[in-house]
């Protein structure tokens, strides 16, 4: 058997600013200290809802995508700057934002980013809809490029704080 050599020298954690993004956060960054990794925070701006509101008469009720993909970013950026970035810890650690499906997205920033590990927070349950469609923490699993962990909810963290 060949001998498989593992070095992680870019962990990518998706925070969508959910109750689950500090879990996941914490473990990523954990990872990238231990490790000596660069950490890349990933959110992606889901803008399928943008994308139909157009579609279905949104431009005349004053609904400019642009402007709302620019509003939601430096939203999103000062909110990630304050309860994230801050909490690095010595980490090299960078923001990226992507734009469009959230697991396409995630999938398509390990991708473009080369990340060597891909950190994304789920529920650990499933329900009618997510045994139906997946849960976007499934198809990132069934689709990335690198390997996977997947950190379940604050219930179930076990970091000391």
């Amino acid at each position: 058997m060949a001998e498989c050599q593992v070095k992680y020298q870019k962990i990518m954690a998706a925070i969508d600013l959910s109750k689950y993004s500090p879990d996941t956060f914490q473990h990523a960054q954990a990872l990238a200290k231990g490790l000596g990794a660069e950490l890349i925070l990933l959110n992606v701006i889901n803008t399928r809802y943008l994308d139909n509101a157009e579609r279905y008469g949104g431009e005349g009720m004053g609904i400019d995508r642009e402007k709302a993909v620019d509003l939601a970013r430096a939203d999103r950026k000062a909110t990630i700057e304050k309860d994230f970035l801050s909490q690095a810890g010595g980490v090299n650690v960078r923001l990226v934002f992507r734009e469009g499906l959230p697991w396409e997205e995630v999938v398509a920033g390990a991708k473009a980013e080369q990340a060597d590990l891909l950190v994304v927070g789920t529920k650990g349950r499933s329900d009618v809809a997510g045994a139906l469609f997946g849960s976007v923490a499934e198809k990132v699993q069934r689709h990335a490029p690198c390997p996977v962990l997947s950190v379940r909810g604050p219930e179930h963290c076990r970091l000391s704080k």
